[in-house]
């Protein structure tokens, strides 16, 4: 429908942003997948070695299955997960464990601060710089969802103006 009200090439124009915001988004839900991988694995090998040194945890498997589901959700990080169950821990008088799982749950975060912006960056082809803007700029708009919607609104202005830029800025508007 809209060839029939508008020129072709605005039409192809937006044809072409289209596929270049869809792909772009794909990496970006590709590098969010990354990081739920490498917190479950972080969270795998450390309930691992705590179950075996015999920190008497007999379902460590499924706690790191909802540490990964809890990730995976985006808003809610591990610490949802990990912080009530070393408060509980330590209510129950296994001080250890409460303490190991905080140590594991700060090691996820430090990991996760160190690589996210970095992996983000590389999926969608952005400085990390820019990118650590987009997220903190998103959080402070929209608080934790921010920190998502920051880097998509960076990846849709991207993708808007690269065409503009590559070609000339000046020169585009005046064709």
């Amino acid at each position: 429908q809209l060839e029939h009200h508008f020129p072709r090439k605005w039409v192809r124009g937006l044809a072409d942003h289209i596929r270049g915001i869809a792909k772009s988004l794909g990496c970006y839900l590709k590098a969010q997948a990354i990081l739920i991988l490498v917190s479950f694995v972080i969270s795998l090998i450390g309930l691992y070695i705590y179950s075996f040194v015999g920190f008497n945890m007999r379902y460590w498997l499924l706690a790191v299955l909802g540490i990964a589901f809890v990730v995976a959700l985006s808003i809610l990080g591990s610490g949802t997960v990990m912080i009530p169950w070393a408060i509980i821990a330590g209510c129950k008088g296994n001080i250890h464990l409460a303490i190991g799982i905080l140590i594991l749950w700060l090691i996820m975060t430090v990991v996760k601060q160190i690589i996210e912006p970095k992996i983000v960056s590389g999926q969608i082809g952005i400085h990390p710089i820019f990118t650590l803007v987009a997220m903190y700029t998103g959080f402070k708009f929209c608080g934790v969802m921010g920190l998502f919607v920051g880097p998509i609104i960076l990846i849709i202005l991207k993708n808007i103006f690269e065409n503009r830029i590559d070609k000339g800025l000046v020169k585009s508007i005046i064709e």
